[in-house]
């Protein structure tokens, strides 16, 4: 029986017919997070009425609810789509959650799918949604144009403005690179491989974060071990993947006056140092003393589109993993509250190993 129409629903005749006979749990959310309609599949998957679940608080009636209630909450408190990739959810799954907001109707869909296997891990799943992807790589070399292009217009000095012609000419052209990089398949490619020092790595990035946030001068601070060997890959994806890193931390702690930052790169032969068969021992560390990654998202925050940032786009980590992955290295992160630490592990470069 298809259920009654719900008051302030957006399902009209038709397309609520479709919804409720879809073999997926199909729910529709108000902007408040409550819930206003729900398919007879989703009925029966939560072993609920859906009188039940409008009468009460979605996240208190199961531990599935609690789950999808995070998901939910998220997209509501931000306006935007959420989507959590292989989630285990009341002993059952993997699931694909698709939590689609309408700003349209100021409300939420919620749909629960099979989880579709991609081959790889959470970690290294490929991210999603190519234009929203590219536009939000860009963001960080292109506030590093316009802080040097500011600078230039207030400096005096003529061979610091070359210097700092320099520098934007070198971003610009990344940025280039950057776009190039998406711009026949849509998903991430390796550019040429060369060698790279991941202590000037490190401090690259830092410099371009200072060039588009003066505030971070006094927030990053860095710990090298300039006995690494180099390593092999593309240097402007990987650039881009510290600089999401970082980026990410100083968002966490830049409300706090005794934020900080440490980058810190080290030789790890330890446990987690193998992707499969392959050893990843150098570490490029970001570690932030900002409040911390909630327990609920777990490895979810390598999933595009899902996020701790009320205005972010759920984007840099997911980037981040899949450039890892691609030079056959990993991203693993601890968090508690005070302390926050992502690793992005790499092999040795080959001519380095011995």
């Amino acid at each position: 029986m298809t259920p009654a129409a719900t008051p302030g629903t957006t399902i009209p005749g038709a397309a609520e017919l479709a919804a409720d006979q879809a073999a997926i749990p199909v729910l529709v959310f108000s902007a408040e997070a409550r819930c206003l309609w729900a398919n007879t599949q989703a009925e029966e998957w939560l072993g609920l009425s859906m009188r039940h679940m409008r009468k009460s608080r979605f996240g208190t009636l199961s531990a599935t609810c609690a789950h999808l209630a995070n998901i939910i909450e998220q997209a509501c408190a931000a306006n935007r789509t959420v989507v959590a990739l292989g989630r285990m959810l009341g002993g059952q799954g993997p699931f694909d959650v698709h939590a689609r907001w309408s700003d349209e109707h100021s409300q939420l869909i919620l749909s629960v799918l099979p989880h579709q296997e991609t081959g790889a891990k959470a970690s290294e799943a490929p991210a999603l949604g190519f234009g929203r992807m590219l536009a939000h790589e860009l963001k960080n070399p292109l506030a590093s144009v316009r802080g040097a292009a500011q600078l230039i217009r207030r400096e005096t000095d003529l061979d610091g403005a070359r210097d700092l012609a320099r520098l934007i000419i070198q971003d610009v052209d990344r940025i280039t690179r950057l776009a190039d990089h998406w711009s026949r398949v849509g998903d991430i490619q390796l550019g040429p491989n060369s060698e790279i020092n991941l202590n000037l790595l490190a401090v690259n990035a830092m410099d371009s974060l200072h060039r588009a946030d003066p505030a971070t001068k006094g927030v990053l601070k860095d710990n090298f071990d300039p006995s690494l060997p180099t390593i092999s890959g593309d240097p402007d994806l990987l650039m881009q993947a510290v600089l999401n890193l970082l980026q990410n931390a100083f968002d966490a702690v830049k409300p706090d006056p005794g934020a900080e930052i440490v980058v810190e790169t080290r030789f790890d032969a330890g446990p987690k140092s193998r992707t499969g068969g392959n050893p990843t021992p150098l570490v490029l560390s970001v570690r932030d003393n900002g409040p911390g990654i909630p327990d609920t998202l777990g490895s979810g925050i390598f999933t595009p589109f899902v996020t701790t940032k009320p205005a972010g786009e759920g984007l840099g980590l997911a980037f981040s993993a899949r450039i890892a992955a691609l030079h056959h290295g990993q991203i693993d992160f601890e968090s508690q509250p005070g302390r926050t630490l992502f690793n992005i592990r790499l092999p040795i470069a080959k001519k380095d190993m011995p």
